[in-house]
């Protein structure tokens, strides 16, 4: 059925232009998918999206799941959400992403946290694209969806820089989302609510099966920094999950 909306403002594909929706057949047969599981380190095969015994670091990435290859009409489509407002569109990625999870070793016991944002660039922007795939992916799959993490300065854009750049860059620039609270006049008062709202968040991540989500996973230096945080608050295990692997 068609919409109001959609007479005024009729959907056109991503990727050629032609009327009708979003993907039109023809460019979403064109799609590049990952058609085989890599490991989130050296991006080479791997058994379900597993990280390589001999790529495993102590606080790093445990797999990655991907569902297709950063070009064409899916880097247009992310390109829409991040750069035109047009984040309906995120269902149509997240349908690329539900359409490949049977390839990934994933545990039955998740929770989704999408990679922040940095708040000016998100009051900029008028929302996180990563909140709201996960949003979607959460509500699909009657998941937890835990917005636990907070980016605390704001970082140059990753695109084009090199690989030890992108880690510089992005270095400590993650942390715990702490609770507001209102203020009090006794310092000792607030300190405790603040400690007590901080391990109320650690509390919920420890032991947990983690799912961070994003769009595309490229060099994988910001989704490695948000699992560092989330490691060293005693998550049991954290993986990637992007639409689009760079």
């Amino acid at each position: 059925m068609v919409g109001f909306l959609d007479l005024l403002f009729p959907k056109r594909c991503v990727n050629c232009g032609r009327l009708g929706g979003y993907l039109c057949r023809e460019c979403f047969s064109k799609i590049e998918y990952v058609d085989k599981p890599v490991c989130p380190v050296c991006q080479r095969q791997a058994v379900g999206g597993k990280t390589h015994p001999g790529c495993q670091r102590p606080y790093g990435l445990d797999g990655l799941v991907v569902a297709a290859r950063y070009r064409g009409a899916v880097k247009r489509a992310i390109a829409k959400v991040k750069y035109k407002w047009a984040y309906d569109i995120g269902n149509l990625l997240v349908d690329l992403l539900v359409a490949s999870l049977w390839k990934f070793d994933l545990s039955k016991d998740v929770i989704l946290v999408p990679v922040p944002l940095h708040r000016r660039r998100e009051k900029w922007r008028g929302f996180n694209q990563s909140r709201i795939l996960a949003k979607s992916l959460a509500k699909k799959f009657g998941v937890d969806l835990r917005d636990v993490l907070i980016r605390t300065r704001e970082t140059q854009s990753q695109v084009g820089l090199k690989r030890d750049e992108r880690k510089k860059n992005v270095k400590g620039a993650f942390a715990l989302r702490q609770a507001g609270q209102k203020k009090r006049r006794s310092f000792d008062f607030v300190a405790s609510r603040r400690n007590f709202a901080q391990d109320k968040i650690i509390a919920g991540v420890i032991g947990e099966n983690i799912i961070l989500v994003d769009d595309v996973y490229t060099s994988g230096a910001t989704i490695n920094e948000c699992a560092k945080v989330l490691k060293k608050a005693g998550a049991k295990s954290v993986w990637a999950m992007a639409v689009a692997l760079g």
